[in-house]
């Protein structure tokens, strides 16, 4: 087994704590060997973690890199940091780093690379999704000594560990870095993690290559192949013919048909994603009204969308925090099917038949909603059969970014979100008055206050306590609509003899702990 199988512990909520690396002793590993082809319904080709665009581009960041922390099958594990441990105020973190861990190109890892990454971050001009955190609550990176890294925080962040979006950030190595600049590392990044990247070709596949200095052990496989193919019968005919050694994107028939093929082993990361709809105040004016936003609700047929076109992978969400999200309220009741109420609804607020809205069909499916062009088309059906005529704007993931951050929102549009564990970081993303995917079209001070809050208690049920109030206050208010909890499923070949994904994440495959039988 390898060191970083054996580190693998849980990262419990309320660990924020001193946790304590162990050193072993390993017999030499076997040369990798072999090569696993992997079929997805979306190849993310952004190499650059301290520019991270979305989630999804985790799918390359977990082969390539790896955080102070890293995401393994039981939780967020030991990985660059050994250990760390938080001051009584929380107000300090000190992280002691990995010894003997080297880059790709040979440099050691050091507290300065640590402090580069995460002060990168902060910089005025850079677009990484998650950058609003940081400013908010990142002051700056002391290097303590080339293996102690000191985060200096403006206050409490206990979101730090519970969220997968901080402590995974993908360290880079500063003297790299400086000396190629952004465009340099796009083309040829590098990192710690067990493999490089070693060929892709643009909106068709990456090749990565085994890492056989990799502190965690050299990985089993010595070549891995990710490559796009959009139609999901062509992954699982791939799968077939041995083509492809893991197919992503499993929902309705095709998951039917992979789940009576004795051939084929299917492994699932649950609550990977949750899924809402959302309203643009600007294109969409008559939806401030909550009797517009829960006649809309009514008029989805979820539990038939989950059952027909999810084929069992989603379940009808009540909340858009999942059971498996810091903060669930369980006990919330799902909005019911009722087309007749949506109707009357809509008439008491004075929207006639045939109404027109614009809406946003995304074109490509990812983790936290497969099958995403059906279901957006479905609900689109339904919200027509309740009188409203809708304008349908296709947009593939990159023009969907676009429009996000533009600002530039459809009346009503979709709104995934991958790694959903904890609910301060959705309120953030969804629901804060600043939020980009928002645009500001939620503009409830309420929820302002209580994200606010919530990032300066180190107490994790008394934060718990205001997620709950969140969580309670957003089913009465309704400011989006929730869809689907969602679930990540993989068929596998019966090549694969072992294989441990990451827990609560389509995009955390752990290959480096993965064998094959040839």
């Amino acid at each position: 087994m390898k060191q970083r199988s054996r580190l693998r512990s849980m990262l419990l909520a309320s660990a924020l704590v001193t946790a304590t690396g162990i050193g072993f002793s390993f017999p030499v590993e076997a040369e990798p060997k072999g090569t696993l082809t992997i079929a997805q319904s979306l190849l993310r080709q952004q190499f650059d973690p301290t520019l991270m665009v979305a989630t999804t581009d985790f799918t390359t960041y977990d082969i390539l890199f790896d955080g102070l922390l890293n995401l393994g099958p039981k939780g967020k594990e030991a990985a660059l940091a050994e250990s760390w441990t938080v001051s009584a105020d929380g107000k300090q973190i000190d992280f002691k780093l990995r010894r003997g861990v080297k880059f790709h190109n040979g440099d050691p890892l050091t507290a300065e690379d640590v402090k580069f990454t995460y002060e990168k971050l902060l910089e005025k001009d850079n677009t990484h999704s998650y950058r609003a955190a940081f400013v908010e609550l990142l002051e700056r990176v002391d290097v303590v000594a080339p293996d102690h890294a000191r985060f200096i925080l403006k206050g409490p962040w206990p979101a730090f560990f519970t969220s997968a979006r901080y402590p995974l950030t993908g360290i880079v190595p500063k003297a790299y870095y400086e000396k190629v600049g952004p465009k340099g590392f796009q083309q040829n990044p590098v990192g710690t993690g067990p493999f490089k990247l070693a060929e892709t070709k643009a909106g068709e596949w990456n090749k990565f290559e085994a890492n056989a200095d990799y502190w965690g052990g050299a990985p089993k496989i010595k070549t891995v192949v990710a490559q796009l193919v959009k139609e999901p019968f062509t992954r699982y005919a791939m799968l077939e013919r041995g083509e492809a050694d893991i197919i992503v994107g499993l929902t309705g028939p095709l998951l039917e048909r992979v789940r009576t093929n004795p051939k084929v082993k299917i492994y699932s990361s649950n609550y990977s994603g949750t899924s809402g709809l959302y309203f643009s105040r600007k294109e969409f004016p008559e939806s401030a009204d909550k009797r517009v936003r829960l006649a809309i609700a009514h008029a989805i047929n979820r539990e038939e969308i989950a059952k027909n076109v999810l084929g069992g992978v989603c379940e009808v969400a009540s909340s858009i925090f999942t059971p498996a999200t810091f903060g669930h309220l369980p006990g919330l009741e799902p909005i019911k099917y009722d087309p007749a109420k949506a109707k009357a609804l809509l008439s008491e607020a004075g929207l006639k038949p045939g109404h027109k809205v614009t809406f946003s069909l995304h074109t490509e499916s990812f983790g936290s909603l497969p099958n995403a062009p059906q279901v957006l088309e479905a609900i689109a059906g339904n919200l027509e059969a309740i009188g409203l005529t809708l304008e349908r704007k296709p947009l593939d993931t990159g023009a969907w970014l676009a429009m996000m951050r533009g600002g530039k929102q459809p009346g009503i549009y979709y709104g995934p979100s991958s790694l959903p564990d904890d609910g301060g970081e959705t309120i953030n993303g969804w629901f804060a008055s600043w939020s980009v995917w928002s645009a500001g079209n939620v503009n409830v001070p309420e929820y302002d206050n209580i994200f606010r809050q919530q990032l300066q208690i180190s107490d994790l049920k008394e934060r718990e306590k205001l997620l709950h109030q969140f969580a309670k206050m957003e089913h009465e208010k309704l400011e989006g609509i929730p869809l689907f909890w969602c679930h990540t499923p993989f068929a596998v070949s019966t090549r694969v003899t072992k294989w441990n994904p990451g827990v609560s994440s389509g995009y955390h495959l752990n290959l480096d702990d993965m064998e094959l039988a040839n």
